[in-house]
């Protein structure tokens, strides 16, 4: 029962245990929306995952997820459930805007890709470097 006396029996949920990496990216895949209940997440890989397979994605409206994720997902209060109802009510009954919303996530996910990664790392440390070399 939630906090509001709501009450779901989740009769199309399939709890799935532990699955291997490929696996994870062939349910991606094949979801039609991604929600992230987190109240803190110093990243999300989760999230990252879901966004790199173009599945929309809905996000607790927290500061990590506002920081990466603007403008690629659809956000909701943590402390309201109404509201991530209307997010995932939006997604299931628009195909179109679900298809730009994955799209737009796909699009961000290439950002967060090891090479380029690496290559943020990599100017940070010359950055560093030169900036030692010229004191």
């Amino acid at each position: 029962e939630g906090a509001d006396g709501q009450r779901t029996s989740f009769s199309n949920v399939a709890p799935l245990g532990s699955v291997c990496h490929d696996e994870v990216r062939r349910l991606m895949a094949q979801a039609g929306i991604f929600v992230s209940p987190s109240v803190y997440e110093p990243f999300g890989l989760a999230v990252l995952e879901a966004a790199t397979s173009a599945t929309p994605l809905v996000l607790a409206d927290i500061p990590t997820y506002r920081e990466l994720w603007n403008g690629a997902a659809m956000f909701y209060d943590v402390h309201d459930p109404r509201d991530l109802a209307r997010c995932v009510d939006r997604l299931s009954d628009d195909a179109r805007y679900r298809r730009r919303l994955g799209e737009a996530a796909a699009r961000r996910a290439r950002k967060f890709s090891p090479a380029r990664q690496a290559a943020a790392m990599h100017e940070i440390y010359d950055r560093a470097a030169l900036a030692v070399a010229e004191r």
